[in-house]
């Protein structure tokens, strides 16, 4: 009789432990979700990562006393208005398609096309103009030279190492290298009024 009673005891007994064992597993297990993530959960770290389409580029901040774009557009006008004046026969004074070009009256109806003021003769556009290096030099710019003791000369920079201006030699306005013998002796300076 007390065999059977201790052995009654002992089973109720190893029920509570088995009780107290599986509410401790199911407590933890309920309160598991609450616990504060760490940073190297890896489900946290990727929701917070956006998406491609979330990501926005990086963009330089450009400071510039003139709009890019707007410097990038003179830049075209100035071009193209001289390429139109191609052909165009040489005149001493001459500022004007009609009556014809010299050098920096070639160069005066150019940047006036473009909306840019510039003095008339080539010896105060070279005077007034911005002086840059071959490595800041861009289509649009000028190169000026000096032909003789009283004599300057200029023309406009169209890439590719050549310049459109008004010769007198060919008596009209046409394209010449930079890299000719002749020019490359008598160069001075590249300039600009942008």
């Amino acid at each position: 009789m007390k065999t059977h009673r201790l052995f009654f005891n002992l089973r109720i007994f190893s029920y509570f432990i088995i009780l107290a064992i599986i509410s401790g597993c199911s407590q933890s297990y309920r309160y598991a979700p609450h616990r504060q993530a760490t940073p190297h959960t890896p489900r946290q770290t990727h929701q917070q990562l956006p998406s491609p389409s979330q990501q926005q580029p990086t963009r330089p901040v450009i400071k510039s006393p003139r709009p890019v774009a707007s410097v990038f557009l003179t830049r075209e006008k100035l071009i193209q208005t001289a390429s139109k004046t191609l052909g165009t026969r040489y005149r001493y004074g001459g500022a004007n398609p009609q009556r014809g070009f010299d050098c920096s009256g070639l160069m005066v109806y150019v940047h006036n096309r473009a909306g840019i003021k510039i003095p008339r003769t080539a010896a105060e556009q070279r005077k007034h103009s911005r002086t840059i290096s071959y490595a800041q030099l861009k289509p649009g710019d000028m190169l000026f030279f000096k032909t003789g003791k009283r004599t300057d000369h200029v023309g406009i920079y169209i890439g590719n190492r050549q310049f459109i201006h008004a010769s007198t030699g060919s008596r009209k306005v046409k394209i010449a290298k930079m890299d000719s013998e002749y020019w490359y002796k008598r160069f001075v300076k590249f300039g600009t009024y942008l």
